[in-house]
């Protein structure tokens, strides 16, 4: 150091810098990425492998959700609640092991249990309708609601849904009439 100058001394003062560090690290990763790529590990674990093209949630012609959601109805009946619905295939191919997962909470919003249950017939055709029911006992907190989402078999991605049912008639009160005064 001349005429006073301040330098720190570290590890990387010396006259050749970072730069072997970052070709040493870039390098170790090349040979990691080398290495999976001609083991096959972690194959499968990738989103976009040849296994998520071909059990990919199908689509309707228009590109957007591939069933219909027609009807759905539940029914409490002392400490167990009966789900019943219907959906319709939007797609121009069949959809085969279509399940409905259920989850059904109690008041406090706790999961009380989640169903997977099939849509009848096994073999949904295109533009068919199929069916699904289930009943689900509660606990002692009673009901408090469910959520539905469809799935394919195996574990299989999640099919997007189209709520179509049609709208609840709104019951409007009849206006009573004026009581007379005395």
């Amino acid at each position: 150091m001349a005429d006073g100058e301040f330098k720190i001394e570290n590890r990387f003062s010396s006259s050749r810098g970072v730069f072997p560090y970052i070709v040493g690290i870039l390098g170790v990763a090349l040979v990691v990425v080398i290495f999976m790529l001609v083991t096959g590990i972690g194959r499968d674990r990738l989103p976009y492998t040849d296994y998520f093209f071909a059990v990919r949630a199908p689509e309707a012609a228009d590109g957007s959700e591939a069933l219909s959601l027609q009807s759905l109805t539940y029914m409490e009946i002392d400490k167990t609640v009966s789900i019943t619905g219907t959906v319709m295939n939007r797609t121009e191919t069949p959809i085969s092991g279509l399940l409905v997962v259920i989850a059904v909470t109690d008041k406090y919003t706790l999961p009380v249990q989640t169903v997977n249950v099939p849509v009848e017939p096994a073999e949904l055709a295109p533009k068919a309708t199929g069916m699904f029911r289930t009943t689900v006992t509660l606990g002692e907190n009673g009901f408090g609601g469910y959520t539905l989402q469809f799935r394919l078999p195996d574990d299989g991605p999640f099919v997007p849904h189209k709520d179509e049912r049609p709208p609840e008639p709104q019951v409007i009160p009849k206006p009573s009439a004026p009581t007379p005064s005395r």
